[in-house]
């Protein structure tokens, strides 16, 4: 609510008001005090004009009496008028405040934009209307009489116990897609049309406009900020992603380059082969090493050159094939995931056997999970000392990527050897 409660020792410069504004304000004070004066005048004189029709047939002789009325409030309320406008105007200049139209409407209306979408905030606009808080800095003695209409995006509030036509206000929460949020605050017709404008009903609108403005500007904020967290979060997680990521590169190099270093010793055209298929190999992996997305085309394409590679370092003792149809090639897949278990299983099973060893990669569709195993019928589990770093990175690497809804099952065939089964949940699309 309007108020103009000043510090003693303020000194405010005193304001002119624009002349045709307060001649309006006068104009508009005394025809709104005469329609409810012609209006109570008038039920006045008809209920007793037509109860005497309707009981006599005559119209009895003191009625005309009754058009004395309209002349007696001119004479004897408009100067009361007059004084109360002018004492408002007084007032105002005291506070250094000159007179505006929204001051003197008894209908003013007022637009906040809101950054958030619209049914966030109608629903935003009902807790603020609805609450404690409000109702007290609009001075009503409790919370606001609240009624709404969400298919309309319109809420309604009055006093408690108020009469259905007194000190009524709307507002209107409105939208386009792609534009901000409007909220329009208004009052709304009532009984105190009729009387002498003081600025109430404008500095009623100011206020709901006032708290509807700080709480969306709130919301926002808080909004805001946690989109922020998680960005950041996201920004970590790829961070430790590539961390872990990285891990995995030099690990695979340098096992590469040793067996290349053995095979210029021994085998000189081998190691020309092998340095052919090394440099293809990290033409095509190494942009997308540090990448935190990749296809199982990609890195089943990935494993078939490293396995190539190591054929030419072990020669008949290697054997392998890779199983997987187009549709699952095209699927997204963590890399560098595939070519540790590939690794592990080359190093721990298939180089520590002493006969031939076949190694198979698979990769299908399994319900809503998209599952890669590594399969060889080396030296198994049980003669293998350890896994290195590799199962460990993939376990948290998961655990970071899909949570629970990822696993690396780790078991040993009946028939011998390993079977190591990755398994991640396909996208929404393709589970769908």
């Amino acid at each position: 609510m309007m108020s103009f409660k000043l510090p003693f020792n303020t000194r405010v410069p005193l304001v002119e008001h624009d002349a045709s504004l307060v001649r309006r304000y006068y104009l508009q004070t005394l025809l709104r005090h005469a329609l409810a004066a012609v209006l109570v005048c008038g039920l006045c004189v008809t209920v007793p004009v037509v109860y005497a029709w309707w009981s006599q047939g005559y119209i009895p002789a003191g009625v005309n009496w009754f058009y004395l009325l309209p002349l007696i409030d001119f004479i004897l309320v408009f100067p009361a008028l007059i004084a109360m406008a002018s004492s408002y105007l007084g007032t105002l200049r005291e506070a250094g405040t000159a007179l505006t139209p929204e001051m003197i409407s008894s209908r003013p209306r007022m637009t906040v934009s809101s950054p958030l979408d619209t049914l966030g905030t109608f629903e935003l606009c009902a807790e603020t209307l609805s609450g404690l808080t409000l109702g007290l800095a609009l001075g009503y003695p409790g919370p606001a009489s609240f009624s709404h209409q969400q298919f309309k995006g319109r809420i309604r509030i009055a006093p408690p116990r108020t009469l259905w036509l007194w000190r009524r206000m709307e507002v209107l929460v409105t939208g386009e897609p792609g534009q901000p949020t409007q909220i329009e605050v208004r009052r709304r017709f009532g009984l105190e049309f009729f009387q002498v404008q003081r600025g109430e009903p404008w500095g009623a609108v100011q206020t709901v406009a006032h708290h509807l403005h700080v709480e969306v500007k709130r919301r926002h904020h808080t909004l805001q900020l946690a989109r922020r967290e998680h960005e950041l979060q996201r920004a970590a997680l790829s961070a430790k992603l590539s961390a872990l990521q990285a891990q995995v590169e030099p690990h695979f190099l340098f096992n590469t380059l040793a067996n290349l270093k053995y095979l210029i010793r021994t085998d000189g055209e081998a190691a020309q082969l092998m340095l052919d298929h090394l440099v293809g190999y990290l033409q095509n992996a190494l942009p997308d090493m540090r990448s935190v997305s990749s296809t199982v085309g990609r890195e089943l394409a990935l494993a078939g050159d490293y396995l190539s590679i190591m054929r030419i370092r072990m020669g008949e003792r290697l054997r392998f094939r890779i199983d997987a149809d187009d549709a699952v090639r095209a699927l997204p897949f963590p890399p560098a995931m595939l070519i540790s278990l590939v690794e592990n299983a080359i190093k721990h099973g298939l180089e520590s056997a002493t006969r031939p060893g076949d190694l198979l990669i698979s990769a299908a569709i399994d319900g809503g999970a998209l599952r890669l195993t590594v399969r060889d019928n080396g030296a198994g589990l049980s003669d293998q000392p350890g896994q290195g770093v590799g199962l460990a990175n993939i376990h948290e690497r998961l655990q970071l990527l899909y949570g629970e809804r990822a696993s690396l099952a780790v078991a040993a065939p009946a028939d011998g050897g390993v079977e190591a089964t990755l398994s991640v949940p396909l996208p929404a699309r393709e589970a769908a």
